[in-house]
């Protein structure tokens, strides 16, 4: 159908366009979604295609952009998933900041990273001040339940009910855990750990005696769905835009080493200062390891299973938290495989296509992690 413009004066006088049809439209729609989320997901699957208009094994169009906080943080980037036709797009900033503190007696030679993450209600509608989800009337989840049981018969249950409270009946045993960046926190940690992304003897500045620790802090800008990966990617290109600083090392009897930070590189190194026991380390990038590049796939429950990458808000509240995260460096090692939720099983074939789907995408995003031409 034709959308039709008309122009209607506004208190001043003035015309404005009026696209009333097209309002009209949307609002059908947004009710049409917010009553009936499963049959609105589902004129969509059916035809093999998302809401937004992606294929299952699509993800939204990611950037990277590094050196964002130039003035407070020694390396900082921003990751964005969607926007544009994508609507609002999921948005992380990441920052690193430094300290010096001394290495543990048992890796005298080694640095340490510390990662913390936040969100806020500006992040989005369902965070509260300790960035943790609530579900409410603002979910899709309201009224819904499993899209087919066991049986094969599809629940009529359409009774509006909050799909925390224990005793409504969705159709879920286990309604999904509300999304805690706190938790996202820990799984991110965990995964550089075990990635060996990066090398900790690189954060050595005097051994036994003083080392780099890298603070990463990580905030939810814009939370419009798979907030895991896009935080996981913003880290690593933080980390990548990194840069150590100059410092200047002076033995000091009875105390130990006396670290400073150079702030004037091009400072010249007096005569005094050469004949005293100081010492001049360069700033250096760090020397990181094959990139852990997360993907994740949400799984919508049916007859049979629709595996959708990189999901939405909208698609993650279909899935009821039912999820696979595979991360998988640029050489194709898998590093990490983690599923949510206890609603679905995936068969051997269905892993496959996930970890296939991981490194397909691995390679595909390794020169935006790096800094390559994409």
């Amino acid at each position: 159908m034709a959308m039709k413009s008309r122009k209607t004066p506004n208190n001043e006088g003035e015309y404005v366009i009026n696209n009333s049809e097209t309002s009209n439209q949307d609002w059908i729609l947004n009710a049409y979604r917010s009553l009936e989320p499963r049959n609105y997901l589902r004129e969509f699957t059916s035809k093999n295609v998302r809401p937004d208009g992606r294929p299952f094994k699509s993800a939204r169009p990611t950037s990277i952009q590094t050196g964002i906080l130039n003035r407070n943080a020694s390396g900082s980037a921003m990751v964005t998933l969607g926007g544009g036709i994508y609507g609002g797009g999921t948005r992380i900033l990441a920052g690193c900041t430094l300290l010096v503190g001394r290495p543990s007696a048992s890796t005298p030679n080694h640095g340490d990273f510390e990662l913390y993450m936040s969100a806020s209600p500006l992040s989005g509608p369902r965070f509260d001040l300790g960035g943790r989800e609530f579900i409410d009337s603002t979910s899709v989840m309201i009224g819904t339940a499993a899209d087919v049981g066991e049986s094969g018969n599809e629940s009529n249950n359409n009774a509006v009910q909050l799909a925390h409270d224990p005793n409504a009946n969705t159709g879920i045993e286990h309604p999904p855990q509300p999304l805690d960046v706190k938790i996202l926190e820990s799984y991110i940690r965990r995964t550089l750990r075990s990635s060996n992304y990066v090398n900790p003897e690189e954060l050595c500045i005097v051994k036994g005696k003083a080392a780099w620790r890298i603070r990463i802090t990580v905030h939810v800008l814009n939370s419009e769905g798979n907030v895991l990966d896009a935080s996981m990617l913003c880290v690593l290109a933080a980390l990548r835009d990194l840069e150590l600083p100059m410092v200047e090392v002076e033995e000091v009897e009875g105390t130990g080493s006396v670290v400073r930070v150079v702030t004037n590189e091009s400072e010249t190194i007096t005569k005094q200062q050469r004949q005293s026991k100081k010492k001049r380390q360069n700033g250096k990038k760090l020397t990181l390891g094959k990139a852990p590049i997360p993907t994740t796939v949400a799984i919508l429950p049916g007859k049979k299973n629709v595996l959708v990458v990189d999901p939405t808000t909208f698609e993650e509240d279909m899935s009821f938290g039912n999820s696979v995260t595979v991360v998988v460096n640029t050489d194709g090692d898998v590093v990490n495989l983690s599923k949510k939720g206890s609603e679905t099983k995936l068969s051997l074939e269905e892993m496959k296509a996930v970890i296939q789907l991981g490194t397909k995408r691995a390679r595909k995003l390794e020169g935006l992690v790096i800094g390559a031409d994409a």
